[in-house]
């Protein structure tokens, strides 16, 4: 399998994060502008916000939590050319999982429905972390077949 097809959901992830930055700055310029938070908040990000620009800046720290552990996966897979079908198929399915998980996160934040999006995620993070160790270890004990 063609290497470079492990790079899509990757740079899906890099577009999802580029999307929340930006959602958060429009977010702050809003409170700012509608008097709910001071000028002085931006300097220490401390003090009292309204809930929409708090889960704004929640979903955008997420990005850099579980998604540090799939690019670090994603790059161990590309230079080594370890590829396989189902490495694909789950690379996809957490880059799917996360777009899922912010998208309840921003619209109705139901936590029960969030949880157990970011579980499916969280699970296929823990086989893909697995899979690797094994592929590039080349261990015998493959979970999936070459």
């Amino acid at each position: 399998m063609k290497s470079y097809l492990i790079l899509y959901p990757a740079f899906l992830m890099i577009l999802l994060t580029f999307f929340i930055y930006l959602k958060n700055r429009l977010d702050a310029n809003k409170a700012y502008k509608s008097g709910d938070i001071e000028g002085k908040y931006f300097k220490i990000y401390d003090g009292k916000v309204p809930f929409y620009l708090e889960t704004s800046r929640q979903t955008l720290k997420n990005q850099f939590e579980l998604p540090v552990v799939f690019y670090f996966l994603i790059i161990l897979l590309y230079i080594n050319e370890t590829i396989t079908i189902y490495e694909l198929i789950l690379s996809w399915a957490f880059s799917i999982s996360r777009y899922l998980h912010c998208y309840i996160r921003l619209t109705s934040n139901y936590v029960p429905h969030r949880a157990k999006v970011f579980t499916f995620g969280y699970l296929i993070l823990i086989i893909l972390s697995i899979d690797v160790l094994i592929h590039l270890t080349n261990s015998p004990w493959s979970i999936f077949p070459s």
